[in-house]
């Protein structure tokens, strides 16, 4: 049988439909079917199974966590038959009577719903006692008996102990109406033995302990839990395998459990009938939280060639064409006067241009001969080359001259600042005197025109718009 094809196929559970099984093997579940008689936990079995045939009153079982003590009791009440009646207490943090209302719910003389809003919601201890006690001896003429397990009671509190006294201390002509289990870690031997519950620890008929599994017994318990699960043929452990769960688990049934279901997980994802140890280190790796890569599901792509990669050519060495020197009438004039040869000026004239034009550039080279007028190949400049080698001095120094023009503006800008703040906030400044307001000089009164004045006025005004001829003479 190969892997589902389809990643949609991995539907929880996820290896099961894969190795035939069908239902989890190692499941963390109390179910009594997968309950494994090793040696230790078949004495301890048959001590409860016969102490509770027996009707006495207290039993003590201990175990470290994990070692299955749940699925025990159980097996063992399962054992008894119908005529059982069991009460599972699970949680151990309770105050007051609780405790007697669980045991009435599990008993199924009550709901939930009761306990919560009805009469039982606020009933105290004498009350829900009695309720209980009369529900017990109900059971009686039936010959059927009740059974209360206890889980978890290194954690109950020394009232919740003292009460599962009082129902020890239950009877019914000469017979006891309800025996106790008392489950725990060994923690829970170091409580019994305090002042307070010396009484209840006095009443324990029975102290069984379970031990972690052998590394053969390691090996037996896979193989009945895969039997259990109809998968013995489909997959199996080697006994490396179950050797190296052994010394990781330490015996302990719950650690078993977990690595292997993760190692049929491991085991499923790579395709895999028998899961060989490095299924198991992989699984203990993942429970760790340190995670490989993971089988391949689908067949490998084929492997991809390299293609090589060409390298850029190197660009050519930058090369500036010195022009050609002219020779300058004025110098050759004044040579000429002093008796030089000016056939050598050309010359002379090509080596300063050069010269100015390289230390321009920041490069060098050799001058060729100035009747070719070649350019000049000029080396680059390294781009990551120190500050001061590529400045020079000249540059370092007007670089201290920004600095010191920039230190000389920031100080004149602070003493404005301060200055201008000062003149706003100071009132202790003598202030101008106000400007004295300008003179207002009062407008003259014009004399009113005279008769002739208006009448030469008027005849004007007639004569410019032609409507009296003007005087010919």
């Amino acid at each position: 049988m190969q892997p589902l094809p389809s990643l949609d196929a991995l539907a929880d559970p996820i290896y099961e439909a894969f190795y035939g099984l069908k239902e989890q093997p190692f499941a963390i579940t109390t179910d009594p079917r997968f309950f494994y008689l090793s040696t230790s936990h078949q004495r301890a079995f048959t001590e409860l199974q016969s102490g509770l045939r027996r009707r006495e009153g207290l039993l003590l079982l201990t175990g470290e966590t994990g070692t299955g003590k749940t699925t025990l009791c159980r097996a063992v009440v399962e054992s008894l038959g119908d005529r059982t009646f069991a009460a599972m207490v699970l949680n151990p943090y309770m105050a007051g009577a609780e405790i007697f209302r669980v045991i009435l719910r599990d008993f199924g003389l009550v709901s939930h719903e009761e306990l919560r809003r009805g009469a039982l919601a606020t009933a105290d201890t004498p009350r829900l006692l009695d309720m209980l006690e009369g529900f017990l001896v109900s059971l009686l003429p039936l010959s059927a008996h009740a059974v209360v397990i206890v889980d978890e009671a290194q954690s109950l509190s020394a009232q919740v102990l003292d009460q599962i006294r009082m129902l020890t201390a239950l009877e019914h002509n000469g017979q006891r109406l309800a025996q106790i289990v008392l489950c725990g870690q060994p923690a829970l031997l170091n409580t019994l033995k305090a002042e307070p519950i010396f009484a209840l620890n006095e009443r324990i008929t029975r102290r069984v302990a379970l031990a972690p599994l052998s590394p053969d017994e390691v090996d037996a318990y896979i193989q009945h839990r895969l039997g259990v699960a109809g998968g013995t043929d489909a997959v199996r452990f080697p006994a490396e395998s179950t050797k190296l769960i052994a010394e990781l688990s330490r015996g302990v049934p719950r650690r078993i459990n977990v690595l292997c279901d993760r190692a049929l997980q491991e085991g499923r994802v790579d395709g895999a009938m028998s899961i060989g140890t490095d299924l198991v280190k992989r699984a203990a790796k993942a429970l760790a939280g340190v995670y490989e890569k993971p089988g391949v599901l689908v067949a490998p792509s084929a492997p991809r060639t390299p293609v090589p990669i060409e390298r850029a050519p190197e660009p050519p060495a930058f090369v500036a064409e010195v022009p050609a020197a002219v020779p300058d009438p004025v110098k050759t004039l004044g040579l000429r006067l002093r008796g030089q040869d000016a056939a050598a000026l050309p010359a002379a004239a090509a080596a300063a241009n050069s010269d100015l034009y390289l230390r321009a550039g920041g490069g060098t080279a050799k001058p060729e001969a100035p009747e070719a007028n070649v350019g000049h190949a000029v080396a680059p400049t390294p781009l990551f080359e120190p500050m001061a080698e590529r400045q020079g001095p000249r540059p370092r120094m007007r670089m201290l001259g920004w600095v010191v023009s920039a230190a000389a503006v920031v100080v004149l800008g602070g003493y404005g600042w301060f200055a201008r703040g000062v003149l706003a906030t100071d009132s202790g400044l003598p202030e101008l005197p106000a400007a004295p307001p300008p003179p207002v000089t009062a407008a003259k009164a014009l004399p009113p025109p005279t008769e002739d004045q208006v009448k030469i006025i008027l005849y004007e005004m007639l004569v410019g718009s032609d409507q009296i001829p003007r005087n010919r003479d």
